[in-house]
């Protein structure tokens, strides 16, 4: 048993049957399953006999014709041509070597099992590319000239495997602010570079939904918290898992439907897409196997515009529902929220089920621990804004921060490092920086009181 067979039945936790092609049987006949048969004796599985020299000496090759031993010519003529045909299968074999190489470094007909299907279909809607502006692009050769690399390169980045001894991305984990550990995927050189090209020539090109407020240009938090500004009752809800929940098919359709190929379009879908993989150690070798179906990975520049576009369905739904009940509806991410007047709050439950039927349609899931009615009564914060009168950073945190800066002027900034920022300044700056995005005065003036500390 090889190396990936020996791992399989580690991973199964299970034996597993080898299935030989040929088998002895018990009078010591040999069998094969599904094949022809091929009847070995016992007999034939033995060591020659060797005769005494004087009895091969007294016989004569009609002797030895009548014995079944063939003559020494004759073995010396079935040597040879056993030698040529071993010859001639050794060029064929050489040949179809030739032959596959030359065919993989002029096209591209298999990336993995599951997702190859479509390789074939090398038609796309030229017209309709060219009039919104993206590259055209028709076949793997197409992908592989735009991204200035090789189709063996090519076929490197986007090849799916299910275990595998090499990755295209470094994997940690950080804390989320709410507890536990979020795990980001980040791409290795080569492929961040394929991607950082998929993002500004193609999918920075599309267009979103109004509703989508984050990572598209000239929107962001402010703008989002805006839209909710003096309403009487807020509803949050967030999508768990939101980018690993988005699949590879609905990536791909994103690319069929802007005009691409199919085979263009599964390219692209796998140099995007991931599958949650873990770190195991087998016999010295370290593998790395998947737990489950390729998604966004949370550390590729295209997640955030992927999102947005596979979410134009959703957004549009959403809103349809936002419209009949008289309510305004955004989305940050997988941070969604609804508000309008009073009456929302006795309809929240209503408007929740609802809108978690809508995304279970869609292939996601509401976070239980994360949904949130907030009454004018209450500090209202959306996307990390208060909205209650105006959008602005809550009152506890503009405090902190001054009083950071107060007692840098007296004890020194690098005294104030209480929780062990590895850069305090840059953090302190980040700060200052997210209170002036609402309140520009305020920001401009606390970051000359950081400037006057060196």
């Amino acid at each position: 048993m090889g190396f990936w067979g020996r791992l399989l039945r580690a991973i199964l936790g299970q034996n597993v049957k080898l299935r030989l092609p040929l088998e002895l049987n018990t009078s010591g006949a040999a069998k094969t399953r599904g094949h022809k048969s091929a009847l070995l004796t016992a007999q034939s599985l033995q060591a020659p006999q060797l005769l005494p020299a004087d009895s091969v000496s007294g016989r004569g090759q009609g002797a030895a014709a009548a014995d079944g031993v063939r003559p020494r010519g004759s073995l010396s003529e079935a040597s040879r041509r056993e030698a040529q045909q071993r010859a001639r299968e050794n060029k064929d074999r050489r040949l179809r070597e030739i032959r596959r190489i030359d065919r993989l470094s002029r096209d591209i007909t298999y990336l993995g099992r599951g997702v190859s299907g479509w390789l074939n279909e090398r038609v796309s809607d030229e017209e309709k590319l060219r009039a919104a502006g993206l590259p055209v692009m028709a076949t793997p050769a197409d992908v592989a000239k735009a991204l200035g690399i090789t189709l063996q390169a090519l076929r490197g980045l986007a090849y799916h495997s299910e275990v595998t001894t090499l990755t295209n991305y470094l994997r940690f984990t950080v804390p989320k602010r709410s507890g536990g550990q979020r795990e980001l995927c980040v791409p290795h050189r080569r492929l961040a570079a394929a991607q950082r090209w998929i993002l500004r020539q193609i999918l920075d090109r599309l267009s979103v939904s109004e509703q989508a407020q984050g990572f598209v240009r000239g929107r962001g938090v402010l703008s989002n918290a805006q839209k909710h500004c003096g309403r009487a009752v807020l509803l949050n809800l967030d999508v768990q898992d939101f980018f690993p929940s988005i699949p590879f098919a609905r990536v791909r359709r994103v690319f069929i439907g802007a005009g691409y190929s199919k085979c263009v379009a599964t390219i692209l879908g796998l140099l995007c897409t991931e599958c949650p993989r873990r770190e195991l150690v087998f016999e010295g070798r370290r593998v790395w196997v998947a737990t489950g179906s390729r998604g966004l990975p949370q550390g590729a520049c295209t997640s955030p515009a992927l999102s947005n576009l596979v979410c134009l369905r959703l957004d549009r739904r959403l809103q349809g529902v936002a419209s009949k009940l008289g309510l305004v509806y955004s989305r940050y991410a997988d941070d969604l929220t609804f508000s309008g007047g009073p009456e929302i709050r006795q309809r929240a439950g209503a408007v929740l089920k609802l809108v978690t039927a809508i995304l279970g349609s869609e292939g996601l899931r509401v976070h239980p621990a994360k949904t949130r009615v907030q009454p004018a009564s209450t500090a209202q914060i959306v996307t990390g804004l208060v909205v209650n009168d105006r959008p602005g950073v809550a009152r506890k945190e503009v405090r902190r921060v001054r009083a950071i800066l107060h007692r840098a002027a007296i004890e020194g900034l690098e005294q104030q490092n209480r929780h062990g920022h590895s850069n305090f300044r840059a953090w302190l700056s980040g700060r200052i920086a997210w209170i002036g995005q609402s309140r520009p005065e305020l920001g401009r003036k606390l970051a000359e009181e950081l400037r006057g500390l060196d």
